[in-house]
């Protein structure tokens, strides 16, 4: 109903101004060239015909297109907004990391310092307890050979005052000496 009257509020001006055209034509005795009144009345309900054609079965196909298409547009439009929000948020965050770059960069530099310090001085420490480990060793194989070489020199010491003694002794003993010594040897071994 609402489209019959649709297609009539749209039929009825238009023969209004037909019939207005054609009675201003009336009233002349002279035709001047233009559109005759049946063109006009067939024009009229042609256009009406058309109108009537278009918003029986196009107009909801074009009505639901343009509704689909505000939809879209409308979603779009939110989801632009929505996005557009998140990037001024990572932007707002991305400067403010870097306006404290500077900071951080200072921060992370005291840091390696600091642990630099803490590796050189644990490395030192293990230095000096390695070379401590070392002289330790150092010292006690050093002792070692000092007995060795001090026992090696007793006994050579010992041997040669040995040889010494029993050349001096071969020089200076007789064989009385020796009979002599003997002697003493079988009377105590006697006893």
């Amino acid at each position: 109903m609402k489209r019959c009257l649709a297609v009539a509020g749209v039929i009825v001006p238009m023969l209004l101004l037909a019939v207005v055209t054609l009675a201003a034509e009336g009233g002349h005795e002279h035709h001047t060239p233009g559109v005759p009144f049946a063109t006009i009345i067939f024009s009229t309900i042609n256009l009406a015909l058309f109108c009537y054609i278009i918003a029986r079965s196009g107009v909801p196909l074009v009505r639901q297109w343009v509704l689909d298409r505000r939809n879209q547009i409308v979603t779009e439009l939110e989801e632009a907004a929505a996005a557009r929000g998140e990037a001024m948020r990572l932007k707002a965050e991305w400067e403010q990391r870097i306006a404290k770059l500077d900071e951080t960069i200072r921060e992370m530099r005291e840091q390696a310092k600091r642990d630099a310090e803490r590796e050189r001085e644990r490395i030192l420490a293990d230095a000096h307890k390695v070379a401590e480990g070392i002289q330790r060793d150092a010292e006690r194989t050093i002792a070692a050979e000092l007995r060795g070489m001090r026992s090696e020199l007793r006994a050579k010491v010992v041997r040669e005052a040995i040889r010494l003694a029993e050349d001096e002794v071969r020089k200076q003993w007789t064989p009385a000496d020796q009979e002599r010594f003997v002697s003493d040897f079988v009377r105590q071994v006697g006893k």
